[in-house]
This record gives C-alpha cells, sequence and structure tokens, in this order.
C-alpha cells in the first residue's frame, strides 16, 4: 500500500529587523484541524478560575462587634421580639451567606481536552495567518523597551501580542523577555507556559523559529 505523505505548508521566518530570513514548513494536517469550541471554553473557564483568590470576606453576626445586650424585654412593647441590634436584618448586623475568604474556586481539565484545545486554537491562528515566526538563532540584541516595539511595528504585530520564547533554546532570550514585559497590550511567556486563553485573548502570536517542531506531525502510512 503506497506511503500517504502529510503535506506541508510554508510559513515565513523573519529577524528582528523585520526581514525574511527563511521559510519553516508545517503540517498541513495540523493547519486545518477543526477548532473544538467546547474543550476551549472548558480550558479558558478553567484557567480563569484557577487565577480567582478569595480575597472577599464578610463578617457574620457573630463576628459583628456590639449586639451582646438585648435591645428591648421580650413582651410587652408592642414590638417584634428581638435579641440582638447585630441580627443579619438589622442595619449594621451580620451577613448570611456571604464569602468566607476560604473559598475554593479550582478547576480541573483532563489533559486530552486541554491538549485538543491548545491545538485548535493555534490552528485557527494559523489558518488566519496571525502567527509569526522569528529567527532565534541569536538573541535579541538588546533589553530596551523602544527596541522591542520597533521590532513589533516591523512585523506588523496586532495591537494585542503574545510572544513565546523557547525556555529549552541552547541561549534563552532573556533580552526579549526583558524589553517587552513592560509593554502594553504584550504578553511574554515560556514554551514551557503556554495556555488557551493567552493564545484566544491576543490577535498575534510570535514563536521563536526553534519551536518549530512542537507544530510538527509525523508522517502516516
Amino acid at each position: 500500500m503506497a506511503e500517504t505523505k502529510i503535506k506541508n505548508v510554508p510559513y515565513d521566518v523573519v529577524n528582528y529587523k523585520g526581514e525574511k530570513v527563511g521559510t519553516i514548513e508545517l503540517s498541513e494536517e495540523l493547519v486545518n484541524i477543526e477548532e473544538h469550541p467546547a474543550s476551549v471554553q472548558l480550558a479558558v473557564r478553567c484557567q480563569l478560575a484557577n487565577q480567582r483568590q478569595a480575597t472577599a470576606k464578610t463578617k457574620t453576626r457573630a463576628e459583628v462587634r456590639g449586639g451582646g445586650k438585648k435591645p428591648w424585654r421580650q413582651k410587652g412593647t408592642g414590638r417584634a421580639r428581638a435579641g440582638s441590634s447585630r441580627s443579619p436584618i438589622w442595619v449594621g448586623g451580620g451577613t448570611v451567606f456571604g464569602p468566607t475568604g476560604i473559598q475554593n474556586f479550582k478547576l480541573k481539565v483532563n489533559k486530552n481536552v486541554h491538549s485538543l484545545a491548545l491545538t485548535s486554537v493555534i490552528a485557527e491562528k494559523l489558518r488566519n495567518k496571525n502567527v509569526i515566526f522569528v529567527d532565534n538563532s541569536e538573541v535579541f540584541p538588546t533589553c530596551k523597551t523602544k527596541d522591542v516595539r520597533e521590532f513589533l511595528n516591523k512585523v506588523n504585530a496586532a495591537k494585542k501580542t503574545l510572544i513565546v520564547i523557547d525556555v529549552f533554546a541552547d541561549k534563552t532570550n532573556e533580552n526579549l523577555y526583558t524589553g517587552a514585559r513592560n509593554l502594553e497590550n504584550v504578553t511574554v511567556v515560556g514554551s514551557d507556559n503556554i495556555s488557551v486563553y493567552d493564545i484566544v485573548n491576543n490577535q498575534t502570536v510570535i514563536f521563536e523559529r526553534s519551536l518549530a517542531p512542537m507544530f510538527q506531525l509525523e508522517e502516516a502510512n
């Protein structure tokens, strides 16, 4: 039986001056992966929930100061009976079922679901030509924010941009990280910390060229 080879789609590689210096070929099978909204929604909701902190706290009637004395006698006043001025139905009283400060908002997502969501959103960016590959054979020349801004302008990056740095490269691009982290609407993450939310939340994604193998699929027989 004849072997079926996976076709590749060429993508340009630019340098830090915005000039084309080569191409890389990505698997057409990866680029054409259908979007899976359910997995993406679950992965994003899980990440946002796990970032949430239980900082809100209200006091119950046991914690509100005062209210130790019975406001009036039990009978004979014509008013409703009351045992404390810190009852939840009184102004200044405690709160019922309010946030306790120890809430747990953590959610979990299956590894396979997260992988499907990540592949889905990356493929969507590739199809829409919203991915830029930059040659990182040399590190970014400076750590100045203005130089990184000039680089983003030269490669026509959108207003909201995600930069993914290869943390396993021989030379980690610390200059690019330092210069870009101060820019508004620019997010810098390591290749070991890519999230579905970051990709969805940014218009342009910039990958270093050494990360190309993560996009390759093996040929099928």
